[in-house]
């Protein structure tokens, strides 16, 4: 911090009026020009787009607080959950977590972490700026704690390689009109040896993915959960005609094979052509494989007459733990983080959504910059078509140990889909009643099948 240094040389009669503006004066001054000083070590997943947006935002932070003194530590993604909650009882680790949304809903129930606000953002500021998922996953008790990190809707659309549709003859287009455009795509792009897949046209096979099946299950009119037995529930007809289309891409269509390795690697590869991926992967490649080019096109609805509905459940969220020694520091980082200053420098490595609304609606990074591939899902959460999935307690564990798994087994023929969509509401609900046990006064989960509530809507 600066510190002013005054040399008494003679004292002066000053009137009180006038002394009661020169201490305002100096005042307003002083917390202008304050900087903060302290430690702070930052924790986030060794994920190249977060790594080297988090590095973007802490060397800008430094530069305008010399005195700061803030360390990244990128986390392994394998056990990273693990690693947080280790640190939460341990007491010792990161001073600030990058994790996923709806970690943030248990943490704040259980205390494990500190409420932002008013010290990042007030929650009435937060309902005012940001998108309807930071505010859904991140508030209990009308207390908002968490910032976020920008990153792009999980389900809204796929990546295809550059290189391979130039090669097919396809345009690099920028979103699917329909189902069957999307498959006429795959059918190109798939490339056999006798009747051996040894190219994808469009892979199913990603962990994330069950959020695809959530979104089509939706574009049908249907829904997975009941908001007043809070319980899920599968065995519909819409999620059936969902999970059919997924295994169709493997028995039917035949432009995907458990042969095969998973969507991110055969897309680095290049034995994965276009796959179901998270956008994220654009900025991630650039690192990971510099000599192809990726792009992103935005998925089709289900039904093809109305634009995809996706979700935005799965946003990466940051967090102050309750055991961290200077909460100041970490308070104004985050402030910083966001400001739109500080989402833009983030961005400039990880061209994803920003959680703020004005920034990503108004703003010419997302109409001429970086971020520009995002217009089509833009425009689509502008009609209305954003939902936001949960939050539910143990949503990790929900999503890769309960849904992905049972989905594997219908994708590779171990389990009919009626079997396997039984399996996976029994064994969802069995998590939730454990969930519920473990903290009985969570509020209710509710999910907008139809539409957000009216004072979380995008205008």
């Amino acid at each position: 911090m600066n510190i002013l240094r005054l040399k008494r040389q003679r004292i002066v009669l000053i009137p009180l009026m006038v002394m009661v503006a020169l201490i305002a004066t100096f005042s307003t001054a002083t917390i202008a020009t304050a900087q903060m000083t302290g430690n702070l070590t930052v924790w986030c997943m060794n994920f190249s787009p977060h790594v080297n947006g988090w590095t973007n935002v802490i060397n800008a932070y430094m530069e305008k607080n010399p005195g700061a003194n803030i360390v990244l530590e990128p986390q392994a993604g394998a056990g990273l959950l693990a690693t947080y909650k280790t640190a939460m009882v341990s007491g010792q680790g990161g001073d600030i977590f990058t994790t996923e949304g709806p970690n943030v809903y248990e943490w704040s129930i259980s205390g494990q972490i500190l409420p932002l606000s008013p010290e990042v953002m007030s929650y009435e500021d937060a309902k005012a700026q940001l998108f309807p998922e930071y505010i859904l996953q991140s508030t209990y008790n009308d207390q908002l704690w968490a910032a976020g990190i920008p990153d792009p809707p999980g389900d809204a659309g796929l990546i295809a390689n550059v290189g391979a549709l130039e090669e097919a003859g396809l345009e690099a287009i920028g979103q699917f009109e329909t189902r069957e455009q999307m498959l006429e795509y795959a059918r190109a792009l798939a490339k056999y040896d006798g009747d051996t897949l040894t190219t994808g046209g469009l892979s199913f096979q990603e962990s994330n993915n069950g959020v695809y099946f959530y979104s089509y299950i939706l574009d049908q009119g249907g829904s997975f959960w009941n908001n007043e037995t809070q319980q899920f529930d599968f065995n519909t007809p819409e999620a059936k005609n969902a999970m059919q289309f997924f295994l169709d891409l493997y028995n039917v269509e035949k432009v995907d094979s458990f042969a095969l390795p998973t969507a991110i690697d055969g897309l680095l590869n290049g034995t994965v052509s276009m796959g179901l991926m998270w956008p994220e992967f654009l900025p991630f490649s650039a690192e990971a494989a510099p000599d192809n080019r990726y792009t992103f096109i935005m998925k089709p609805s289900f039904n093809g007459d109305t634009p995809a509905t996706f979700g935005h459940s799965d946003t990466w969220s940051v967090v102050v733990p309750k055991y961290t020694q200077n909460a100041d520091l970490a308070y104004d980082l985050l402030r910083f983080l966001m400001s739109e200053e500080g989402q833009l420098l983030f961005l400039d490595a990880n061209p994803g959504l920003s959680p703020l609304r004005d920034l990503v609606l108004n703003n010419d990074y997302y109409v001429t910059g970086k971020g520009a591939y995002l217009q089509p899902v833009i425009e689509a959460m502008r009609a209305g078509r954003l939902r936001f999935y949960g939050p539910w307690l143990d949503g990790g564990t929900l999503q890769y140990d309960i849904l992905w798994p049972a989905i594997q087994e219908i994708m590779n023929g171990t389990t009919s889909i009626d079997d396997g969509l039984a399996l996976m509401t029994d064994l969802a609900n069995e998590q939730i009643l454990i969930s519920r046990q473990r903290l009985p006064d969570a509020p209710d989960t509710i999910v907008y099948f139809d539409a957000l509530p009216e004072e979380l809507a995008i205008k």
